[in-house]
């Protein structure tokens, strides 16, 4: 007796239910070439059900075998599960393109089955597939509820559940490269701790190859290499931490020409004194990574400059003054990076934009020759020009770095940096540091050693400096 075609649904289901895990041949250790032949053997003798299973088999063990996904179409199209054969057929052009005769079937089904598939359809396959790929997972038919999964995942791609169960779904039919893939999917969309930790378990149990692939996968983040995902940039997020030491040139180049001056016009001005000031640096840079090879930093960083203190001296008079600056800045910056290299190793060029807060403490002491020659203060007050003044440096940095990955999120590397930083009009109130441009002398306009001198100039000071140090990644 024939079989109608709600007849040939109850028995493959029932068939293939009871057959979930692997159907019994007469061959131990068959192929799945063996299987898909015997199949077609099978399908050829329109025994549909029994070559179902085959297929089936078949597909446990290479989960990429094209034709078991059309001889498996076919039986659920004989069947007159239409919806269900049009997933297989898809699923066995995703594999193999190159088959015309089964594109061109494909199309004229999807024309057959447009009503279906428009919105409102209340079909189980066609509406929900989540729903079926779920009812075949729970079978442990885990080949066939793959395309199931996919289709639900093109359907509602913000849903992570379709790209976890067709994680899962792949992995226990052994294709751990898109178990991975599609596991890591799955925690982009909703980043859970145990998702991670799946993801992270299988990735590291592939070759360098492969996990290179998933990698490359996840950036593209497209529908063309194999999985049921609509494309999208990443934005990653994070800390860099950065100490090494900095030395910074603090040159008084004003002070130094105005002394080179009066010396030429035959003053005897000398100076002497400490000015480069080497220092340990600790910064904190959050950031925001662009796909895998563009940064944007904002960074922050307390730097305790330390003293300038210099000497000046002018010899024609005998009287001079110890000066110094005891220095302190908040570095901020603006920058970017473009990086180099694959995931273990990532070379960058960082460059960008600095702003820092100074705020420093001017101290002025005149001084006295004795008669042996010999310097000392001249035990009168400080000069009015002496107190805490402030402003704010500009200027720019350049990097050279490399991160050496440690975790998935936790990177380690050197780096070696140049940054050019000056300041000028320091200022406290209503007064400014001038520079005399004769001798180099230091101070207030019109007030102590400066009082009437004309040939003044805001003082500007230069706190360029090369660092070297290491930077720790953290990102999330």
């Amino acid at each position: 007796m024939r079989l109608s075609k709600n007849g040939w649904l109850l028995a493959i289901t029932i068939l293939i239910s009871a057959f979930s895990s692997t159907v019994q041949v007469q061959a131990q250790g068959a192929s799945a070439d063996q299987y898909v032949a015997n199949g077609q053997q099978l399908l050829n003798q329109k025994n549909f059900t029994q070559a179902a299973q085959y297929y089936y088999a078949a597909i446990k063990l290479d989960p990429n075998n094209a034709a078991a996904y059309q001889g498996l179409g076919t039986c659920y199209y004989m069947g007159g599960r239409k919806q269900d054969a049009l997933t297989f057929y898809q699923r066995s052009l995703s594999i193999n393109p190159n088959n015309p005769q089964l594109s061109q079937f494909v199309q004229s089904l999807q024309s057959q089955l447009g009503s279906a598939n428009a919105p409102g359809a209340m079909g189980m396959a066609a509406s929900d597939p989540l729903s079926q790929g779920s009812a075949l997972f729970q079978q442990k038919q885990y080949a066939a509820s793959i395309p199931y999964f996919q289709r639900a995942a093109q359907q509602t791609p913000n849903d992570y559940r379709p790209f976890y169960y067709a994680g899962y779904a792949y992995y226990m039919t052994g294709n751990t490269r898109f178990a991975a893939l599609y596991f890591a999917v799955a925690n982009m969309k909703q980043p859970n701790a145990s998702i991670q930790a799946y993801a992270d378990r299988v990735k590291s149990s592939l070759s360098p190859d492969d996990q290179q692939w998933v990698d490359d996968q996840l950036s593209k983040y497209s529908a063309s290499n194999g999985g049921s995902y609509s494309g999208a940039s990443q934005v990653a997020f994070g800390f860099n931490f950065l100490g090494g030491s900095t030395y910074i040139f603090a040159n008084p180049d004003q002070v130094i020409n105005g002394v080179e001056n009066a010396q030429a016009s035959g003053t005897q001005v000398q100076l002497n004194g400490t000015t480069p000031n080497m220092l340990a640096m600790i910064g904190i840079e959050p950031y925001l990574e662009f796909g895998k090879n563009f940064e944007l930093d904002f960074g922050a960083a307390y730097v305790p400059v330390g003293t300038l203190a210099y000497q000046w001296f002018d010899l024609s008079d005998g009287f001079g003054f110890n000066n110094s600056f005891n220095t302190s800045m908040v570095l901020t910056e603006l920058g970017l990076k473009i990086k180099f290299g694959d995931k273990d190793v990532k070379a960058y060029i960082g460059l960008g934009a600095n702003i820092a807060p100074i705020s420093t403490t001017f101290s002025k002491v005149p001084t006295v020759m004795d008669a042996n020659g010999n310097i000392n203060l001249a035990g009168t007050p400080n000069d009015p020009s002496s107190g805490n003044y402030s402003t704010v440096g500009v200027g720019g940095y350049a990097r050279f770095g490399v991160d050496f990955t440690l975790a998935k999120n936790l990177a380690l590397g050197p780096f070696l940096g140049v940054q050019i930083l000056t300041a000028t009009n320091f200022e406290n109130g209503s007064k400014t540091l001038m520079v005399n441009q004769n001798n180099g002398d230091v101070g207030v306009a019109n007030s102590g050693s400066l009082a009437g001198v004309t040939n003044t100039t805001p003082l500007t000071l230069d706190y360029s400096n090369i660092n070297l140090g290491m930077e720790l990644k953290f990102s999330f």
